[in-house]
């Protein structure tokens, strides 16, 4: 459990290192010593994500649309990539961070630690979709498991344990009145890029994976489309761009015009970059869709009926 001292030098260690991180950025112009422009603007804004890790920089998953983003608004955005979502919540915390790109569950954890935020947008996969992802539950094409009903007695890959793919499928075998380690084996596999290959593998018997790490991992050959087979898919809330409410309200309003704006068409039409390099995130998503805070009330409901550590005190 993360103490207040381990927490307050966390969260110093977040502080410095974006301070090391944006520091000599700036133009040839002086800034103003009160750090804020005749709009009552400040100067710039940071923008934060995490690693999506394998061979991937943060500029490969949001370099055109920060710089689109920043064009659009009118303001200097300087980035930081935080070592994981922690780092990012703190950064939003203490205002060191002022625009960050969260999962739903980071979102809601951020929200319950005294974040004050609220969500731009939230990420689409394709053009058209709803709001939300698809989680799939995954078996060798061979396996005679045919669905969920199936996944009693089974051991079952999920994801990072703080992760919305972990927490919602949780939520649903919740409600199926099933128990981890009773009902069923969880073992855990940080990376769920790597839940696809790990099922092919043989190490779990049903994986949980998004649909964009399935198509990912067949696009990068870890496994085939015919090895394995979706047996099971649920629908989770989809991750959003958030903004610090304390900044002025006609940024945050620019600022969320401009993330409902920018998609990897927008990108492409305006210059920033060609064909699958206009797609954001390392998910390759299409753009943002307008959504406010109630979106994610499923998280705090998901937390308070399964109660697992990753939740901290949202539910209790």
């Amino acid at each position: 459990m993360t103490t207040p001292r381990t927490r307050k030098l966390r969260l110093l260690a977040v502080m410095t290192a974006i301070a090391l991180a944006t520091a000599g950025c700036g133009g040839d112009s002086e800034e103003p010593a009160n750090g804020t422009n005749a709009n009552d603007w400040p100067d710039k804004i940071v923008f934060a994500a995490t690693p999506s890790g394998e061979a991937r920089t943060f500029d490969d998953d949001y370099g055109p649309f920060v710089k689109a983003l920043s064009r659009d608004v009118g303001i200097k955005i300087e980035t930081f990539q935080a070592a994981d979502y922690a780092g990012v919540i703190e950064g939003m915390i203490a205002g060191t961070v002022d625009v960050a790109q969260l999962g739903a569950f980071s979102y809601a954890l951020a929200v319950q630690n005294g974040a004050k935020i609220e969500p731009s947008g939230v990420r689409i996969h394709a053009k058209g979709d709803q709001a939300g992802y698809v989680i799939y539950g995954m078996v060798p094409t061979s396996s005679a498991i045919k669905g969920f009903a199936d996944f009693r007695g089974k051991t079952v890959c999920f994801p990072d344990p703080a992760s919305t793919t972990t927490l919602i499928p949780l939520f649903e075998f919740h409600k199926a009145g099933m128990t981890v380690d009773k009902d069923f084996k969880r073992l855990t596999v940080p990376a769920g890029a790597t839940i696809p290959r790990t099922v092919k593998r043989g190490d779990c018997q049903v994986g949980l994976a998004s649909q964009a790490q399935l198509e990912s991992a067949i696009r990068q050959g870890d496994v085939k489309q015919n090895d394995l087979k979706v047996v099971w898919e649920v629908r989770a809330p989809g991750s959003p761009l958030a903004t610090r409410t304390e900044l002025p309200q006609d940024l945050r309003n620019k600022v969320r015009e401009a993330t409902n704006r920018i998609n990897a068409e927008y990108l492409e039409q305006q210059g920033f970059c060609t064909g699958d390099a206009c797609l954001i995130s390392a998910s390759g998503d299409y753009g943002f869709i307008p959504i406010d805070g109630t979106y994610y009330q499923v998280i705090w409901d998901a937390c308070e009926a399964t109660r697992i550590d990753a939740c901290g005190p949202i539910g209790s």
